[in-house]
């Protein structure tokens, strides 16, 4: 019977099927088909933690929330696949002697277990990999699409930038408080929040103040961002270092921004971090910025008011 998106234990093993198609290595669970080949040449790394950009079933978009529930990790010869909190594990069969690469994937633990699936995969960059699947595992898909009826599954999935990766770049806007938007060489465009730190929301007192001062201290300024990872909706995890002055050292804007009083140590992300509850400490003392009035609404607090109001 054919796979249903909508079912975790279907995606994970359709993530399951990207896993192994590890570079020019050769796992447990992935043997490529042509010896050859892999001698001569040396496959780009799949390493990585891997998220769906779109998902296509029949010809159907699928729901936003299963895709940001999945997330892939591989390490060399292992990987871990996560769908609503439901864990699942493969092997794969991988022949890179065909043009689209073929694989065969088949659950070894987990709801997929001795499950068979076919499906064909490329590359298209080096953080972007497609691939088409038959839900059945009757035959492999001939091209990259999905139509009504086919029991086939199109996927593209994005990289996740590895932790410690830097990125440097002008920033092209500053949507709230604590978020920036950065384009790097190439074109592309990350949507960076600081790590560790909450601004208050637009709507709330000192929310467009907050906004308006970290637009101002990164105009015409190099900065650099060093990643910690990524959140849910794809936001890269940050922190943010920029030289305030000519000729200054690099201030981590982090907690440059929560000692002037303009965030919230945002404990519940970053409850180890000595230099934010220091510096909120301070900024209280001081009653600087949105603490030089009483009262003063944390943004979660004021984001779960807004989710419990009626509607």
């Amino acid at each position: 019977m054919r796979g249903v998106w909508g079912v975790p234990g279907v995606l994970c093993a359709v993530v399951a099927a990207l896993l192994l198609a590890c570079g020019g290595r050769v796992s447990a669970g992935c043997v490529l088909a042509d010896e050859q080949r892999r001698e001569q040449a040396v496959e780009p790394s799949l390493d990585g933690t891997w998220h769906p950009v779109t998902a296509i079933l029949d010809g159907a978009d699928t729901s936003q929330s299963m895709r940001e529930s999945t997330v892939l990790k591989l390490t060399g010869e292992q990987y871990a696949v996560t769908v609503n909190g439901t864990p699942d594990r493969g092997t794969c069969v991988l022949d890179r002697s065909v043009s689209p690469w073929r694989m065969k994937i088949q659950g070894t633990v987990g709801p997929n277990q001795g499950r068979t699936m076919l499906s064909i995969i490329e590359l298209t960059k080096e953080d972007r990999l497609r691939v088409c699947y038959d839900l059945d595992g009757s035959e492999y898909p001939e091209r990259f699409e999905s139509a009504v009826s086919t029991g086939r599954l199109l996927v593209e999935y994005r990289r996740e930038l590895a932790r410690g990766t830097e990125l440097t770049g002008a920033v092209e806007g500053v949507p709230d408080g604590d978020v920036l938007l950065l384009r790097v060489a190439g074109g592309r465009e990350y949507r960076v929040r600081l790590n560790g730190i909450d601004a208050p929301e637009l709507q709330q007192p000192y929310g467009r103040k907050a906004q308006e001062l970290l637009a101002g201290l990164l105009r015409d300024r190099p900065l650099r961002v060093v990643t910690l990872g990524e959140d849910r909706g794809g936001q890269v995890i940050g922190d943010v270092y920029v030289s305030l002055a000519p000729g200054a050292a690099e201030t981590l804007l982090n907690v440059d921004l929560v000692e002037r009083g303009w965030a919230w140590h945002f404990v519940r992300f970053a409850k180890d971090n000595k230099a934010l509850a220091e510096a909120e400490q301070s900024a209280r003392a001081a009653r600087r910025g949105l603490w030089s009035e009483d009262g003063a609404v944390s943004p979660w607090d004021y984001r779960r008011q807004q989710e419990q109001a009626p509607k």
